[in-house]
């Protein structure tokens, strides 16, 4: 039912882009949020249903972040999906983004 859900079923390709202007960092530093050094990641890729045996952990994620949408209306048709990441581009300084591929982002240790 949900406007950007029949979006993906006609073209599964997203896009997600987090910035530090979304945290008290660019601020701080007098960073306007389009200055390269107010750093932002974007993620593309597409979104994909996940398959029976990722279901199971699809909702335990799900439901211990947002614990009410358990119990939101069956009949809306929810689904799990998940988001395959294919590119990723860094733009945190001057001079143009930096490309990471996602084996090197999973592999990053905390």
């Amino acid at each position: 039912m949900e406007i950007s859900v029949q979006d993906l079923e006609v073209n599964s390709n997203a896009s997600l882009t987090v910035s530090l202007a979304q945290t008290p960092y660019c601020r701080k530093h007098r960073y306007d949020p389009q200055n390269p050094l107010c750093a932002h990641i974007i993620f593309v890729g597409s979104i994909v249903k996940v398959n029976d045996s990722e279901a199971g952990l699809a909702k335990k994620a799900l439901f211990s972040r947002h614990p009410e949408m358990e119990s939101w209306p069956k009949d809306h048709n929810w689904f799990f999906a998940k988001f395959n990441i294919t590119n990723i581009w860094v733009l945190d300084y001057f001079g143009g983004l930096k490309i990471v591929t996602p084996e090197e982002y999973y592999s990053v240790k905390p």
